[in-house]
C-alpha cells in the first residue's frame, strides 16, 4: 500500500474513533473538508504545520502520525519527545537558521541505511 494511503487510513481511523465527521476535523485543524477528504483518501499528505495541528488537536503524538512513513520504525518515547521538540523549535527559526540546521542534519550518518560491503 502506498504510504500516503496508509497515512490516510490511519487519519480516518483516528477521526472515527473520536466520533468526528470530516467537517468536524476540518474545523478543528483549520483546513477545508476537501483537504481532509484528500488526506484520508491518500491523495495528498499534509504539511508539517497541519500534522502538528492534528497531533495537538487530536492528542496523538506526532511520531504516531509519521509512523505510516516508517513502517519498520521502533517505538522509542525518548526519541519521539526529542523529535517533537526539534520540530517545534524549527517553527521559531529564520530561513537562514533552518538552512544551517539542514546542513548539520545532513552531516549525520543515516542509522537506517544499509551498509554495502566491497570485496
Amino acid at each position: 500500500m502506498e504510504r500516503t494511503q496508509e497515512f490516510g487510513r490511519m487519519l480516518r481511523t483516528l477521526r472515527e474513533q473520536r466520533n468526528l465527521t470530516q467537517e468536524d476535523l476540518a474545523e478543528l485543524i483549520d483546513r477545508s473538508v476537501q483537504a481532509v477528504s484528500k488526506m484520508e483518501r491518500g491523495l495528498t499528505f499534509p504539511k508539517l504545520e497541519t500534522l502538528i495541528n492534528i497531533s495537538e488537536k487530536m492528542s496523538v503524538p506526532l511520531r504516531n502520525l509519521l509512523i505510516a512513513f516508517e513502517p519498520n520504525a521502533t517505538h522509542d518515547p525518548n526519541r519521539e519527545d526529542l523529535e517533537f521538540s526539534i520540530i517545534r523549535a524549527t517553527k521559531r527559526m529564520s530561513i537562514r537558521d533552518l538552512s544551517i540546521l539542514e546542513k548539520i542534519s545532513l552531516s549525520f550518518p543515516d542509522e537506517n541505511a544499509q551498509t554495502i560491503s566491497h570485496p
